[in-house]
């Protein structure tokens, strides 16, 4: 009965065990399974289970480093699949299906039912380890003692071992690590002599409470747990909170001491930690050996000594947080992406700050925990913003490349412009915003000796989150590498004052290729922080070969080598606070030699060269009432010499902004007049054209030595805001030198502006007026053939009546009378012999049968025989509309190539259209002039050449003309 009772014994327990699961349906815990677990909470059934980022690769003070970031109770070890974890991401990476590198860590204790044989199997990929009782209490726990040793980095492996226990609670301490791939941990177990068959051990048997039958130390920390320190200065921890376990410390060690610099040392007593004034600059994790009674227990990075290099020279003060001045620049994390906005930063607020000892984030990982308030992992942390300010040392004076490296956007700013709050992007060094993989932008400057404010901006949105700051520099000896922590200093400096103003007068000289010439001494405002200490090309590549500049005097000098162009010199100035920046303050034009008789002064009193003296003036002149007095009412702020006429681009302006506004890719609301004169050397009738966007003007002779010219005066008018367009014109001129005049305004858009010229007789096709052609110097006014003392026009039935009279006539060869629907494009009407030399008095007088509808202008055109021409102010008539006539419009230019421009005496009725008929009567265009349009652009492109006839029909009526296409 004994015997039958003894083998009865285990498959009693289990017959117990299964009715009472069968009975309850909550489990009950293990008899003796009270108190609290290691987190402080009731005693349960399962396991303490605590989780932690990284794989900890058979090191076991992994899990006595520091407190776990997710601890949950298990009710068993038994992850056979890798979905089975629940949510532990993070602290593990990759998701919940399938996570990778973290590290798990159980305790507490078995309820072994029955003495006898137990075997114990541990399966595991990677790494897993299983301590039974009191082996399981060392801190950390040690290999050598384990149970089951199952390490390493492998697939699926089981492990087991065969244990004789005594019935109750036995403490149990399994770790386990996943580094990449599968994560299987599953715990059996198997006993013949209690009927246990191998499974999982079950829940019912596991207990959270942790027996300690070793009182061991249990804990320390050191609050802080941290000490920084310049180099050269000795720091101490604060005496640290111990939990001895129930046994009194009787000493405390290094446990690493090995792996640690000379001069870190213990308080063998006390626990207090030292680093003297010799420890070297960098990072030194402290593990300490805590002893009592029963034995030690080790605790890995208990402390850590951050050593830090030395701030830069002149780094003092305080950064952003309020802390002291340190190497590095002062780094904030904000959750979110930015989305290149500056104002991103001034309108959130950071949830993680600290001081980056570099900016070298080169690789997903290199941030450190950033989540929250990143998301993601911290191994590949997404959508988070960052802004890291600060000052850069630069050791001398001289030129900096710096490389911005990101992915995605990233902006730097330099200076006082990193001051600014919001930050603005119009003023960054470097631009590299938007969606993109790691690109690098880079950017040089100027920076004079000490320390520059420096700000970053960047943000990640997805994928890769590289940010680097690189820089080199051939003055001060730095070839490309990422700025040092020793170059960064974390706090914010002051304001700078670097000069604020260069000035030449005059700010240009023309010369003639072959000659020398030198620009005055400039005028400085040192922004009241003399002395000035140098002027330096702001081009790193110098002055072109030529070129010279007294570094002391900031005299620019041109030698005879310099070839022919303009040459506008950038010139940066530097004062002990730093360097101003100037675009073109200076420019030399070297022009071919001028065309015959170009002599005198230009209006800033240089020598005649070739080319035309050009003025730029703020805001667009053509809105005001008296668009031409705008030149004579305001000061250029720019001066010089233009060899052509030819803006067909943004960049064929060059430096002037300002006066212009918008920047140099795109320079809006300015004005330019150029002035001097032009050189015919074959008599005849040149035709001008101009093409301008938007406003432009063009004045010959007379006209054009007019304090305020007349607009109705101009040979051509292309006014108003409009897209490019071209005009064009013909003037009679003899040989010689001709006054020519321009005005141009830029409202918004393109800036073009061109000048053209063409005589079939002189054997000059349509191009641009050279360089040899102009000269900077206006000619004396032209005597006038003829003295007009009266010039009508008025209406007369339904004629129109002109008449006028001269007071005396000189080598006058013909008038012709012209006419104008809109004041601007004039035709002839009548040509009418002058009386050659005549002192007395003479009357004219011409009908024009077929007058216009509406407003009409006509003006008198004086040609003398050697072919000079004055044209006399116009007059306006008012004829009222003949019924069934339509609209009266003209039509420039005429001939033309399929592109010409429609203009009407009166603005268009509803229901107007236009027509292009050919010679035997077929369409070959039709469109509709909008309601109250004066102008309309026609394009006809592929039309034959020859003679066609533009019929435009309106509810007044229908006029038709002819139009020439060649």
């Amino acid at each position: 009965m004994k015997k039958f009772c003894s083998a009865f014994r285990p498959l009693g327990w289990v017959l117990l065990l299964l009715g009472w699961a069968a009975s309850n349906p909550t489990i009950a815990q293990p008899a003796g399974c009270t108190g609290t677990d290691p987190g402080g909470n009731p005693a349960t059934n399962g396991l303490y289970a605590e989780y932690y980022s990284g794989y900890f690769n058979d090191d076991h003070s992994f899990f006595t480093a520091g407190p776990a970031p997710l601890a949950r109770v298990d009710a068993q070890v038994n992850f056979a699949t890798d979905d089975g974890w629940g949510n532990i991401v993070p602290p593990a990476s990759n998701n919940l299906s399938n996570p990778d590198e973290y590290s798990a860590r159980w305790r507490g204790s078995i309820l072994i039912p029955v003495t006898g044989a137990y075997t114990f199997y541990l399966t595991s990929d990677d790494a897993s380890y299983l301590w039974l009782d009191d082996d399981a209490l060392d801190l950390p726990a040690q290999s050598s003692r384990a149970a089951i040793d199952n390490g390493g980095a492998h697939g699926a492996i089981t492990r087991q071992v065969t244990r004789t226990l005594t019935a109750g609670l036995h403490n149990v301490l399994i770790h386990f690590g996943e580094n990449l791939y599968g994560n299987t941990v599953v715990w059996e177990w198997a006993s013949a002599d209690a009927g246990i068959v191998r499974a999982p051990v079950p829940s019912s048997v596991l207990c959270t409470r942790v027996l300690l039958t070793k009182q061991l130390p249990q804990s320390i920390s050191y609050v802080p747990a941290t000490a920084e320190t310049p180099s050269g200065t000795a720091v101490s921890s604060a005496v640290p909170l111990v939990n001895d376990g129930g046994l009194p410390v009787t000493g405390f060690a290094i446990a690493n001491a090995a792996l640690l610099p000379p001069g870190i040392s213990i308080n063998a007593a006390t626990g207090v930690l030292t680093a003297n004034a010799s420890v070297p600059t960098g990072v030194y994790p402290v593990s300490v050996t805590v002893t009592n009674a029963d034995g030690s227990s080790t605790f890995a990075n208990a402390f850590s000594f951050d050593i830090l290099p030395p701030p830069p020279s002149g780094c003092a003060g305080t950064d952003p947080g309020g802390n002291g001045a340190r190497a590095g620049l002062y780094l904030e994390v904000f959750a979110g992406y930015f989305a290149d906005d500056p104002a991103y930063f001034t309108a959130n607020t950071p949830a993680l700050q600290r001081v980056q000892s570099t900016v070298n984030f080169t690789a997903n990982n290199s941030w450190g925990n950033i989540t929250p308030p990143a998301t993601g992992t911290p191994t590949n942390p997404d959508e988070f913003s960052a802004q890291l300010r600060g000052s850069i040392l630069a050791p001398v004076a001289g030129f900096y490349t710096f490389y911005l490296t990101s992915d995605d956007g990233s902006f730097m700013w330099l200076d006082n412009a990193a001051r600014a709050a919001p930050a603005q992007l119009s003023a960054a060094l470097i631009r590299n915003g938007g969606f993109h993989g790691p690109e690098t932008e880079q950017a040089t400057v100027y920076l004079t000796p000490g320390l520059h404010n420096v700000l970053i901006h960047y943000g990640e949105s997805g994928g890769g989150n590289v940010l680097t700051l690189e820089w080199s520099s051939a003055a001060a000896g730095i070839a490309r590498q990422v700025v040092p922590q020793q170059a960064l200093c974390s706090v914010v400096q002051p304001l700078r004052f670097p000069p604020l103003a260069l000035s030449y007068a005059p700010a240009s000289r023309s010369m003639v290729q072959g000659s020398t010439s030198s620009s005055p001494v400039p005028t400085v405002n040192d922004n009241g922080h003399p002395p000035i200490v140098a002027f330096v090309p702001a081009d790193p590549a110098g002055l072109p070969a030529g070129l010279s500049l007294n570094a002391s005097t900031g005299v620019l000098t041109a030698d005879a080598t310099l070839a022919q162009g303009s040459y506008p010199i950038d010139l940066l100035v530097t004062n002990p606070e730093g360097a101003g920046l100037f675009r073109a303050a200076f420019t030399f034009v070297v022009t071919p030699p001028p065309p015959p008789s170009c002599a005198g002064a230009n209006p800033e009193g240089q020598p005649a060269t070739s080319g035309l003296y050009g003025e730029y003036y703020a805001g667009y002149f053509d809105d005001e009432a008296d668009r031409q007095a705008y030149f004579k009412n305001n000061t250029p702020l720019i001066r010089r010499v233009e060899s052509r006429i030819n803006f067909l681009t943004a960049a064929d302006w060059g430096a002037i902004v300002p006066p212009a506004q918008g920047d140099e890719s795109n320079p809006d609301r300015f004005s330019a007049r150029f002035r001097g004169s032009i050189y015919v050397a074959t008599p005849g009738r040149y035709t001008f054209y101009l093409t301008s966007d938007d406003a432009s003007y063009l004045w010959v002779d007379n006209a054009a030595l007019a304090s305020v010219p007349e607009t109705n005066a101009a040979l051509i008018r292309n006014g108003n805001g409009h897209p490019p367009i071209t005009i064009a014109d013909s003037v009679v001129l003899t040989a010689g030198l001709h006054n020519i005049l321009i005005h141009y305004g830029e409202y918004v858009g393109g800036n073009v502006l061109q000048l053209e010229w063409s005589n079939r007789s002189a054997g000059i096709a349509r191009q641009l007026v050279a360089t040899t052609s102009f000269c900077t110097v206006q000619q004396p006014a032209r005597p006038l053939p003829v003295s007009l003392t009266r010039f009508e026009a008025r209406p007369k039935g339904a004629a129109v009546d002109v008449s006028w009279e001269t007071a005396q006539e000189r080598n006058n060869r013909y008038f012709e009378v012209e006419r104008s629907a809109d004041g601007r494009s004039y035709l002839a009407l009548a040509r009418l012999p002058g009386a050659g030399d005549a002192a007395e008095p003479r009357r004219y007088q011409h009908l024009d049968a077929q007058p216009l509808p509406g407003i009409a202008y006509y003006r008198l055109r004086q040609v003398d025989f050697d072919g000079t021409t004055t044209t006399s102010a116009p007059v306006a008539v008012l004829m009222p509309r003949t019924p069934g006539r339509g609209p009266a419009a003209t039509v420039h230019p005429n001939p033309s190539q399929g592109r010409f421009v429609l203009r009407l005496a009166e603005p268009a009725e509803a229901g107007t259209g236009l027509e292009l008929l050919d010679l035997r009567g077929r369409r070959v265009h039709e469109a509709v002039v909008p309601v109250n349009a004066r102008e309309q652009v026609v394009e006809v492109p592929g039309l034959s050449k020859g003679v066609y006839l533009l019929r435009l029909t309106s509810p007044a009526g229908r006029s038709t003309q002819r139009l020439v296409i060649e």
